[in-house]
């Protein structure tokens, strides 16, 4: 499985070269295999002389943006992201490249809000600010736009643009619009507390029912950690959740444009094993309890899910005083462990906080957590909510857990209206069918 960044000098036939100066790109499309259009976009960046592809985001779908007067036949949605490249090319020449790029590709010169197979934007040239009747860096808009800064902010968070002294990430969350990424949760257990079994039959993985494969990310687990769960040792974890790994590689083989894998473990030999796999994302609910999982992560480049919790199985009776701020709770202890963090070298930009809930909160905490999200981010890290099925949802619902989509569909919504990044849940399809739908009446 294809790591977080390119290890290689080749890959899919691409050649990456060393260069100079760093550039961020946008990229979207609303014609035709609009997925393709810019993963075609991607080799050809990375194939331009002196250029090296250093990072690219995930796929996110937003709409077009349309004039009032514009034809009901433009209204086509767009998929989008983001990519890095390092490149010794001038700024007019990268121009005259993307946009040569864009014609090869079928982009053909309409007004300007018809719909097209391919845009390549120059977001930023380094840490230049470039004003000529041909381009304009930064982009007219690139702080405004959703479509832009949501995937910007997957790659490269704490970036401050020319001109501002506000980072990608806190640029984001200054604007209404907001973008989710999606995390497809895939529990290869036969205990989990609403999907038990349905990722494992007669202790194998089965890959039959991965409808979870157009998600941002794709998180697995193979320990089950609901309230009265068994350990697992490191082999059987492993056993778990190594088929799943190599069936997502072969699924996704040559692809750039690909769900990041996260693999949901607190065992530090289990979670070598999946870096070693490629997988982009180490997601520990023990909070990094374990000083040998931090020397890994320190040694790795993978992102990281930073999760509080009280004890790992969840425990229902050892929660966070009735009496106290559950926000508060968490500030102090995100700031200490961050600190922790850093002190082993891994910056910032690579944490992801998740508040936890489920683990050692009541249901009224839980919701209040919840309700003041963004209180969350004022450590300029990522955000991901697990909110998915839990039981906090239980005072308003008497459905089992493996039937609270609906329930979590509208939790979701108030997280991403909070602004949330990323977004943990079971049902995605369903969550992506609703959030088209969202988007277009909110």
């Amino acid at each position: 499985m294809p790591p977080a960044y390119p290890r290689s000098p080749r890959r899919n036939g691409v050649h990456y070269a060393n260069a100079a100066m760093t550039v961020l790109l946008g990229l979207g499309s609303n014609l035709g295999d609009r997925c393709d259009n810019m993963e075609k976009a991607i080799e050809a960046l990375a194939g331009l002389p002196g250029t090296s592809l250093l990072r690219w985001s995930t796929v996110y779908e937003s709409n077009a943006l349309l004039a009032p007067d514009s034809p009901p036949m433009w209204d086509k949605p767009f998929l989008n992201a983001a990519v890095e490249l390092s490149t010794s090319l001038k700024p007019l020449d990268l121009l005259a490249a993307t946009q040569a790029i864009e014609k090869r590709l079928g982009r053909v010169e309409g007004e300007r809000w018809a719909p097209r197979t391919i845009d390549v934007d120059l977001l930023a040239y380094d840490d230049e600010t470039i004003t000529t009747p041909e381009l304009v860096v930064p982009h007219v808009g690139v702080r405004e736009r959703a479509f832009v800064l949501a995937p910007l902010a997957e790659i490269v968070p704490s970036r401050r643009l020319p001109g501002t002294s506000e980072t990608v990430l806190q640029l984001k969350r200054r604007i209404d619009d907001s973008l989710p990424a999606w995390m497809g949760v895939v529990n290869v257990t036969p205990d989990s507390f609403s999907d038990g079994g349905r990722w494992l039959k007669d202790d194998k993985p089965t890959t039959a029912q991965l409808e979870l494969l157009d998600g941002n990310y794709i998180d697995i687990g193979g320990e089950s950690t609901r309230p009265g769960a068994v350990d697992v040792d490191s082999e059987t974890e492993w056993r778990r959740v190594a088929p799943v790994l190599e069936y997502l590689d072969q699924h996704f083989s040559g692809r750039l444009l690909r769900p990041k894998i996260s693999i949901d473990t607190r065992s530090p030999t289990t979670a070598a094993r999946a870096i070693e796999a490629g997988v982009s994302i180490v997601n520990d609910v023990s909070g990094f309890a374990n000083r040998a999982m931090i020397e890994i992560l320190a040694g790795s480049r993978c992102d990281l899910v930073l999760m509080h919790n009280l004890s790992v199985p969840a425990d229902p009776s050892n929660v966070l005083p009735h009496d106290c701020d559950p926000l508060a709770v968490l500030r102090s202890w995100f700031g200490e462990h961050l600190e922790i963090l850093e002190r082993a070298g891994i910056a910032r930009e690579r944490v992801i906080i998740d508040p936890g809930i489920g683990f050692g909160k009541s249901a009224i905490q839980s919701l209040e957590i919840i309700d003041r999200a963004r209180e969350l981010m004022e450590f300029d890290c990522r955000v991901l909510f697990g909110h998915s099925r839990k039981s906090y949802l239980e005072s308003m619902t008497k459905v089992p857990p493996s039937e609270r989509d609906p329930e979590t569909v509208a939790v979701s919504a108030n997280l991403a209206r909070r602004g949330v990044e990323i977004l943990r849940v079971h049902a995605l399809d369903l969550h992506r069918r609703f959030w088209r739908v969202y988007q277009r009446t909110a």
